[in-house]
Protein backbone atom coordinates (compact mmCIF):
# COMPACT_ATOMS: atom_id res chain seq x y z
CA UNK A 1 0.00 0.00 0.00
CA UNK A 2 2.90 2.62 0.57
CA UNK A 3 4.17 2.02 -2.68
CA UNK A 4 0.62 3.13 -4.23
CA UNK A 5 1.10 7.22 -2.65
CA UNK A 6 3.59 7.35 -4.79
CA UNK A 7 3.75 7.78 -8.61
CA UNK A 8 7.40 7.20 -9.47
CA UNK A 9 7.37 4.60 -12.42
CA UNK A 10 4.65 7.03 -14.20
CA UNK A 11 7.34 9.53 -13.65
CA UNK A 12 10.02 7.58 -14.56
CA UNK A 13 11.98 8.18 -12.01
CA UNK A 14 13.91 5.43 -10.27
CA UNK A 15 13.40 6.20 -6.85
CA UNK A 16 10.51 6.86 -4.17
CA UNK A 17 12.89 9.70 -3.03
CA UNK A 18 11.83 11.91 -6.06
CA UNK A 19 8.70 12.06 -8.31
CA UNK A 20 5.91 13.91 -10.01
CA UNK A 21 2.51 14.05 -10.57
CA UNK A 22 -0.32 16.32 -12.61
CA UNK A 23 -3.42 17.54 -10.83
CA UNK A 24 -5.58 19.27 -13.07
CA UNK A 25 -3.02 22.63 -14.84
CA UNK A 26 -0.61 21.84 -11.98
CA UNK A 27 2.45 19.65 -12.40
CA UNK A 28 3.83 19.22 -8.86
CA UNK A 29 7.73 17.99 -8.55
CA UNK A 30 8.67 15.96 -5.50
CA UNK A 31 12.31 16.75 -4.33
CA UNK A 32 14.56 15.29 -2.03
CA UNK A 33 16.70 17.19 -0.04
CA UNK A 34 18.71 14.14 1.45
CA UNK A 35 19.76 12.66 -1.58
CA UNK A 36 22.44 13.38 -4.17
CA UNK A 37 21.33 16.72 -5.82
CA UNK A 38 24.49 17.63 -8.22
CA UNK A 39 24.25 17.94 -11.60
CA UNK A 40 26.20 14.60 -12.05
CA UNK A 41 23.46 12.54 -10.08
CA UNK A 42 20.44 11.06 -11.06
CA UNK A 43 17.90 12.81 -9.27
CA UNK A 44 19.11 16.27 -11.01
CA UNK A 45 19.23 14.84 -15.00
CA UNK A 46 15.54 13.52 -13.52
CA UNK A 47 14.77 17.02 -12.69
CA UNK A 48 15.69 18.43 -15.57
CA UNK A 49 14.16 15.81 -17.77
CA UNK A 50 10.94 16.35 -15.98
CA UNK A 51 10.67 20.10 -16.52
CA UNK A 52 11.77 20.12 -20.05
CA UNK A 53 8.52 17.50 -21.14
CA UNK A 54 5.68 19.35 -19.07
CA UNK A 55 3.50 21.26 -21.82
CA UNK A 56 2.75 24.56 -20.62
CA UNK A 57 -0.36 25.35 -22.58
CA UNK A 58 -2.16 22.27 -20.99
CA UNK A 59 0.11 22.70 -17.12
CA UNK A 60 0.89 25.95 -16.64
CA UNK A 61 1.64 26.01 -13.13
CA UNK A 62 4.67 24.19 -11.76
CA UNK A 63 5.39 23.72 -8.03
CA UNK A 64 7.79 21.83 -6.39
CA UNK A 65 8.55 20.69 -2.90
CA UNK A 66 10.87 19.56 -0.66
CA UNK A 67 12.18 19.36 2.94
CA UNK A 68 15.00 21.43 4.25
CA UNK A 69 14.30 24.97 3.09
CA UNK A 70 16.88 27.17 0.56
CA UNK A 71 15.11 30.68 2.18
CA UNK A 72 14.64 31.00 6.20
CA UNK A 73 15.50 33.19 8.35
CA UNK A 74 15.33 31.25 11.91
CA UNK A 75 18.60 30.31 13.91
CA UNK A 76 17.60 26.73 13.35
CA UNK A 77 19.15 24.82 10.05
CA UNK A 78 19.88 28.59 8.96
CA UNK A 79 21.34 27.94 5.21
CA UNK A 80 21.87 24.15 5.89
CA UNK A 81 20.39 23.64 2.05
CA UNK A 82 22.67 26.17 0.59
CA UNK A 83 24.32 23.24 -1.17
CA UNK A 84 21.14 22.06 -3.02
CA UNK A 85 20.05 25.46 -3.77
CA UNK A 86 23.09 25.93 -5.74
CA UNK A 87 22.80 22.73 -7.51
CA UNK A 88 19.34 23.25 -8.18
CA UNK A 89 18.00 26.84 -8.09
CA UNK A 90 18.86 27.78 -11.72
CA UNK A 91 17.01 24.89 -12.83
CA UNK A 92 14.25 25.45 -11.13
CA UNK A 93 13.93 29.43 -12.29
CA UNK A 94 14.88 28.89 -15.86
CA UNK A 95 11.37 27.15 -15.90
CA UNK A 96 9.55 29.06 -14.44
CA UNK A 97 8.59 27.10 -11.40
CA UNK A 98 5.76 29.30 -9.55
CA UNK A 99 5.88 27.93 -5.87
CA UNK A 100 7.87 26.18 -3.35
CA UNK A 101 7.15 24.38 -0.26
CA UNK A 102 9.44 23.54 2.17
CA UNK A 103 9.19 22.08 6.22
CA UNK A 104 10.98 23.04 9.38
CA UNK A 105 9.73 27.09 10.19
CA UNK A 106 7.12 29.24 8.85
CA UNK A 107 7.86 31.70 6.52
CA UNK A 108 7.14 33.42 2.94
CA UNK A 109 8.98 34.63 0.72
CA UNK A 110 9.63 35.61 -3.33
CA UNK A 111 12.97 35.59 -3.93
CA UNK A 112 15.14 34.15 -6.06
CA UNK A 113 19.17 34.42 -5.15
CA UNK A 114 18.62 36.54 -2.63
CA UNK A 115 16.34 38.89 -4.57
CA UNK A 116 13.11 40.09 -5.01
CA UNK A 117 11.58 39.72 -8.35
CA UNK A 118 8.25 39.50 -9.48
CA UNK A 119 8.50 35.92 -11.52
CA UNK A 120 10.22 34.37 -8.72
CA UNK A 121 9.03 31.87 -7.19
CA UNK A 122 7.08 31.94 -3.89
CA UNK A 123 9.15 29.97 -1.21
CA UNK A 124 6.57 28.70 1.71
CA UNK A 125 7.88 27.12 4.55
CA UNK A 126 5.05 25.43 6.23
CA UNK A 127 6.63 24.08 9.43
CA UNK A 128 4.84 21.20 11.08
CA UNK A 129 1.93 20.48 13.67
CA UNK A 130 4.32 19.63 16.89
CA UNK A 131 7.46 17.64 17.83
CA UNK A 132 9.55 16.91 20.53
CA UNK A 133 12.34 19.94 19.51
CA UNK A 134 10.13 22.86 20.70
CA UNK A 135 9.15 25.75 18.55
CA UNK A 136 12.17 27.91 16.54
CA UNK A 137 11.66 31.41 17.60
CA UNK A 138 15.02 32.56 17.42
CA UNK A 139 15.59 34.55 14.06
CA UNK A 140 19.29 35.02 12.60
CA UNK A 141 19.10 38.45 12.16
CA UNK A 142 18.38 39.38 16.02
CA UNK A 143 20.94 40.91 18.03
CA UNK A 144 23.54 37.58 19.08
CA UNK A 145 21.57 35.32 16.98
CA UNK A 146 23.56 34.58 14.02
CA UNK A 147 24.68 31.19 14.25
CA UNK A 148 28.52 30.20 12.56
CA UNK A 149 29.50 30.09 9.22
CA UNK A 150 30.96 26.98 9.77
CA UNK A 151 27.92 25.47 11.20
CA UNK A 152 26.15 25.84 8.16
CA UNK A 153 27.31 22.48 6.62
CA UNK A 154 25.26 20.41 4.56
CA UNK A 155 25.30 17.43 7.43
CA UNK A 156 24.18 14.59 4.64
CA UNK A 157 25.71 15.06 1.48
CA UNK A 158 29.17 15.99 2.84
CA UNK A 159 29.21 19.51 1.67
CA UNK A 160 29.74 23.07 3.02
CA UNK A 161 28.48 25.99 0.61
CA UNK A 162 27.77 28.59 2.83
CA UNK A 163 29.75 31.96 2.59
CA UNK A 164 28.95 35.50 3.62
CA UNK A 165 26.78 37.47 1.43
CA UNK A 166 28.46 39.74 -1.48
CA UNK A 167 25.96 41.86 -2.41
CA UNK A 168 23.19 43.58 -0.70
CA UNK A 169 22.62 45.04 2.82
CA UNK A 170 24.24 42.57 4.48
CA UNK A 171 26.95 42.41 2.12
CA UNK A 172 30.14 40.82 3.75
CA UNK A 173 28.21 39.47 6.76
CA UNK A 174 26.44 35.61 7.06
CA UNK A 175 23.35 37.17 8.79
CA UNK A 176 20.86 40.33 8.26
CA UNK A 177 20.71 42.59 10.89
CA UNK A 178 17.04 42.85 10.37
CA UNK A 179 14.57 40.83 8.65
CA UNK A 180 15.17 40.40 5.59
CA UNK A 181 13.50 42.15 2.26
CA UNK A 182 12.84 38.97 0.51
CA UNK A 183 11.13 37.39 4.04
CA UNK A 184 7.06 38.46 3.37
CA UNK A 185 6.30 36.81 6.36
CA UNK A 186 7.01 34.88 9.25
CA UNK A 187 5.50 33.30 12.40
CA UNK A 188 6.44 30.88 14.84
CA UNK A 189 3.78 28.21 15.31
CA UNK A 190 2.72 24.69 15.13
CA UNK A 191 0.43 24.27 12.08
CA UNK A 192 -0.01 22.89 8.53
CA UNK A 193 -0.92 23.22 5.54
CA UNK A 194 -3.55 22.76 3.01
CA UNK A 195 -2.82 23.09 -0.72
CA UNK A 196 -6.53 22.59 -2.84
CA UNK A 197 -6.54 22.26 -6.89
CA UNK A 198 -9.79 23.39 -8.15
CA UNK A 199 -10.96 22.11 -11.43
CA UNK A 200 -10.92 24.79 -13.88
CA UNK A 201 -11.86 25.28 -17.51
CA UNK A 202 -9.91 26.66 -20.36
CA UNK A 203 -11.28 28.41 -23.30
CA UNK A 204 -8.33 29.64 -26.00
CA UNK A 205 -10.50 32.47 -28.09
CA UNK A 206 -10.33 31.70 -31.41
Amino acid sequence: MFSLCFTSKESRSSTLFYYSFTAGGIHFIMLEGYVAYYKSNDQYKWLEKNLAKVDRIVTPWLVATWHPPWYSTYTAHYREAKCMKVAMEELLYEYGVILVFNCHEQQSSKVYNYKLKSYSPIHITVGDGGNREKMAIEHADEPGKCPKLSNASDKFMGRFCASNFTSGPAAGNFCWDQQPEYSAYRESSFRHGIFEVNIYLFYRNI
